[in-house]
């Protein structure tokens, strides 16, 4: 398994570079952040943004087709959970690129998300059991800590 190296390159502020959502259990998910133009959304200079998956492979089956796949990450924001976890969120090699990392409490990775297509996420807020991540695009990735699900919401976040 090649978590030793996915942990190495993290702790070397590398991500892999590509569309995905990696889980702890070495599965990834292809995905893609599109939109459509929408002009009651101001909010998201008039684009509803979606989520799309696109098949899945492991970490192991990853790496071995490619060695050419890390992108070079800047941490841009962060926040501690209950003691046990911490998120993270930045921006990748590219101005489109944008990353969101879930690590314990020791910095080992536990999951991620990578866009080419998101642009930087810059700020974190918590509502109960979900974490919101702000993309300078203007819409949120919302993950949800019970299950690591994500979705995207296209709305602004109020938090009281």
């Amino acid at each position: 398994m090649n978590i030793n190296l996915l942990q190495n390159k993290w702790i070397n502020n590398q991500l892999i570079g590509l569309d995905l959502i990696y889980a702890t259990s070495g599965l990834i998910r292809f995905i893609d952040i599109g939109f459509i133009e929408n002009s009651q959304l101001i909010h998201s200079y008039q684009k509803e943004y979606f989520l799309s998956y696109n098949g899945e492979t492991t970490v192991d089956n990853l790496l071995q087709s490619d060695d050419d796949l890390w992108s070079e990450i800047q941490i841009n924001n962060k926040i501690l959970i209950d003691d046990k976890y911490t998120l993270l969120c930045g921006e990748g090699e590219m101005g489109s690129d944008g990353f969101i990392v879930k690590t314990d409490i020791n910095n080992n990775i536990l999951w991620f998300l990578y866009s080419t297509t998101s642009n930087p996420f810059i700020s974190i807020e918590r509502k109960e059991n979900i974490i919101y991540f702000q993309s300078t695009l203007n819409f949120y990735i919302a993950l949800d800590l019970s299950n690591d699900d994500i979705s995207i919401v296209n709305q602004d976040i109020i938090i009281n």
